[in-house]
């Protein structure tokens, strides 16, 4: 199965706050703030998952920059974790490569599936102390 994520608002709104002040700086940043926003805004992650490996892209509009296909023996472990309060996150660690988080998916379904993955296919999992309290939470409701 395919997921889909977008960059976090967060960053786009820091840059929306910043380019009023872009006039302070060099014609470097000024030309670069506005390049930087609009790739942003275009920015997509792609995580597809078959029974023995997985498919991380980044695409920008239709334009893949990124693209990593990571088979069993690539991947270290999966990392699951919390950010925020309610948010269960997982990062996938990779074996000679850049490790990714699935943070930007939002769909508690892949946290699920990842897991799935990892045990169907005798890779290490690790849970954080927070996210076996989340666990714990949202099993008894």
């Amino acid at each position: 199965m395919t997921y889909s994520g977008r960059a976090p608002i967060y960053i786009i709104s820091s840059l929306l706050v910043v380019m009023p002040f872009s006039s302070n700086f060099n014609r470097f940043f000024q030309l670069l703030i506005p390049i930087a926003l609009v790739l942003i805004i275009y920015l997509r992650f792609h995580l597809t998952i078959s029974s023995n490996q997985l498919e991380y892209k980044m695409t920008i509009s239709n334009i893949t920059i990124y693209r990593k296909v990571l088979t069993t023996e690539n991947i270290r472990n999966i990392k699951f974790g919390r950010i925020g309060w309610t948010t269960k996150n997982a990062v996938v660690k990779v074996r000679g490569g850049f490790n990714f988080s699935v943070a930007y998916f939002n769909s508690e379904q892949l946290i699920g599936e990842l897991e799935e993955f990892a045990l169907a296919n005798n890779i290490e999992i690790v849970k954080t102390r927070d996210y076996l309290l989340l666990e714990k939470y949202y099993s008894h409701n």
